[in-house]
């Protein structure tokens, strides 16, 4: 694959966002749901301020999303990747919230760097959305490739946040098994979409975006 489908094609795509939109929203509120809906000795042990911080933390991720989709993505989402990338986003939040509300371990220092994580990975893609949006409006930068803000760091700092983000909220849920989330999140980053999203990149831009390779992480600032 030597570019994203549908990169370069613009369209407003409302009926795809709201999908996704939606599912996230009936995932998250399904999940609170069946938890709390509950006989009161199965959720009992669940720790108070454990749910408070997990609720936030997908409803937070369900308004950024949205934000991002309706206001920040300009290309064409088609229906199969609706269905398939907002699908499985939509399962992981209710399976993080339907483990992570009745885990009995009240909140500790390592919970505190979770939720730490998921801030930091929240701004970051929030904010580097939303310099890049701005910096793009400007007539004068119409088709230049945008390299300032955080973007200076690592050309995919908004996957980076994505990352941070999903590790930060695994970490809360205290379930092991939700480590495997950001894990196979930084294998499809590394291996599927910074490739294809690089070739696109190097196609459109040419020697602008070589030089922008050359003096840039690919992901992790410094690292990577």
């Amino acid at each position: 694959m030597s570019k994203l489908q549908f990169q370069g094609e613009k369209s407003p795509s409302i009926g795809p966002k709201v999908a996704i939109t939606s599912w996230y929203l009936l995932c998250g509120t399904g999940a609170v749901w069946l938890t709390f809906s509950s006989p009161t000795e199965l959720n009992r042990s669940g720790s108070h301020g454990r749910q408070v911080a997990l609720i936030a933390c997908v409803a937070i991720y369900v308004a950024r999303a949205a934000h991002t989709l309706f206001v920040f993505v300009k290309r064409k989402i088609p229906w199969w990747e609706a269905a398939w990338g907002g699908g499985m986003i939509g399962g992981v939040l209710f399976s993080f919230l339907l483990g992570g509300l009745t885990a009995p371990q009240p909140i500790e220092p390592i919970d505190l760097i979770g939720i730490l994580l998921y801030i930091a990975g929240s701004y970051i893609g929030t904010a580097s959305e939303r310099s890049r949006h701005i910096w793009k409006a400007r007539p004068e930068n119409q088709g230049r490739l945008y390299t300032e803000g955080l973007f200076s760091y690592s050309r995919h700092i908004n996957y980076f946040g994505d990352l941070l983000l999903f590790g930060g909220c695994a970490m809360l849920t205290r379930q092991l098994w939700t480590g495997i989330v950001p894990l196979a999140m930084a294998l499809n980053f590394a291996l599927v979409i910074i490739p294809a999203h690089d070739a696109y990149l190097a196609a459109r831009y040419g020697s602008e975006f070589d030089h922008y390779a050359r003096r840039t992480s690919k992901l992790v600032p410094l690292l990577y």
